[in-house]
């Protein structure tokens, strides 16, 4: 299977969502582009080589944040705030998580990461996305193939579910 680098239907996904959020209480929090500095910094923190959905992704977005209750996952991670760098540095200290994952996405459920297997990086630079159980300290299985998968079926489900009509 092609790894799904971010593409303009991705994009605009993501910007229909915001958009339909931006009325509620529960917003669509996207931090604004990273600069190409600031990636390659946190790639140097972190000892690997983002793969390229995941860098375009950051350009084009920096980082999403959406409501708990609307996706599996609600955080994607960028390079501002509690970033990247320090969720994942902190996550290899505190529970033992592997040198080879990076904290990219923040579950639904309490203590859960998806994170990227830098270790595993196909022949597209893509890396598959794994769920970590902080709780457990513990790999659970592989839910993605690579990140532009992930934030696609993400985002696609919160725009199916926020077309659907209210009980």
């Amino acid at each position: 299977m092609l790894a799904l680098v971010m593409t303009s239907d991705t994009i605009e996904l993501v910007e229909r969502v915001r958009r339909r959020l931006s009325n509620s209480e529960s917003q669509c929090r996207i931090s604004g582009p990273a600069q190409e500095a600031a990636i390659t910094a946190a790639e140097e923190a972190l000892g690997c080589t983002f793969p390229p959905s995941y860098r375009t992704f950051l350009r084009t977005f920096g980082g999403i944040a959406i409501p708990h209750h609307l996706g599996v996952v609600h955080d994607f991670v960028g390079v501002v705030d509690d970033d990247v760098v320090h969720r994942t540095l902190r996550a290899r200290q505190e529970r033992k998580l592997g040198e080879n994952l990076v904290v990219v996405g923040i579950g639904a459920e309490q203590q859960e990461w998806f994170c990227l297997d830098v270790s595993r990086e196909n022949a597209n630079g893509e890396c598959p996305v794994l769920l970590f159980d902080a709780r457990e300290n513990a790999l659970d299985q592989q839910f993605y193939d690579d990140f532009g998968q992930m934030l696609q079926e993400v985002m696609g489900f919160v725009a199916d579910s926020l077309d659907q009509p209210l009980d």
